[in-house]
């Protein structure tokens, strides 16, 4: 009720095609009601006995800045990879003058829009669900039914394709991977930002069929939309499913019943 309410008001404030809605500035928009009420509800459900922070796999201090930094350095490492198979296989990232506003002037709410689309999503997803989950059927079945949910909630995006509900789901699998790694909540809160800011911020392909506009840059998919992803972006593609399959089975080679560090 409180997030109907809120998106309500911010509607009334700001309406459908003005200029806070465009771009990363809608992301922000989109996101950040709904995440002050995740939040408001984890501030609940953390004072209920037995449940504290160790219990959704956010370590304290140092050890979380450091599996956040790490998860973001795999996130940006596996978009770059990905973006690198697409350009062999075809796609283009092409450079241009800025028209209107400037590259940094849109990145930095891009930026901002993912990091609070990302954080939401790992609250809904991972966090204190895929904990729970966990402790009654255990973290591989609890890991493939909160992807399921996952994937579900991507099926009304733009363009999407099979293949890329596929892909969706096996990056679901590689966050909650880390989410069970010393890391924790904030290392697959790393991984999302960098894996959807690496694609976003570098080529401005679109992050699961939504296109963020910015000036300077675009991604072209090319003439194998079965590779690149065509306009759902890279994640569409099979490019994604070799780079997210190969990262599972380096996990689950490493991992062998102990936790992996990320």
């Amino acid at each position: 009720m409180l997030a109907i309410l809120l998106d309500a008001i911010v509607g009334r404030l700001v309406p459908t095609g003005h200029w806070w809605r465009t771009a990363g500035r809608g992301l922000i928009g989109l996101s950040a009601t709904p995440l002050l009420v995740a939040l408001l509800v984890y501030a609940g459900l953390l004072r209920l006995p037995g449940w504290d922070r160790r219990r959704i796999r956010v370590p304290a201090g140092r050890t979380a800045v450091g599996g956040a930094a790490r998860g973001l350095l795999w996130g940006v490492g596996l978009a770059a990879a990905v973006l690198a198979v697409c350009l062999v296989g075809g796609a283009r990232v092409t450079l241009g003058p800025a028209f209107g506003e400037s590259y940094l002037g849109v990145a930095a709410p891009v930026l901002a829009g993912l990091v609070l689309a990302a954080l939401l999503e790992e609250l809904l997803f991972r966090g204190m669900p895929l904990a729970r989950l966990a402790d009654a059927v255990g973290p591989v079945a609890a890991s493939v039914a909160l992807t399921v949910a996952f994937v579900a909630a991507h099926v009304g995006n733009p363009a999407v394709s099979g293949l890329g509900l596929a892909n969706v789901g096996l990056a679901s699998l590689v966050l909650s991977a880390a989410f069970f790694s010393p890391g924790g909540l904030p290392a697959a809160f790393g991984l999302h930002v960098g894996w959807n800011a690496g694609l976003a911020l570098a080529a401005d392909a679109p992050v699961s069929g939504l296109r963020l506009g910015l000036p300077v840059v675009e991604f072209l998919p090319g003439p194998r939309p079965w590779l690149t992803g065509g306009a759902f972006g890279p994640e569409g593609g099979a490019a994604a499913t070799v780079v997210l399959v190969g990262a599972l089975a380096w996990w689950a080679g490493r991992h062998r019943g102990r936790e992996v560090a990320v």
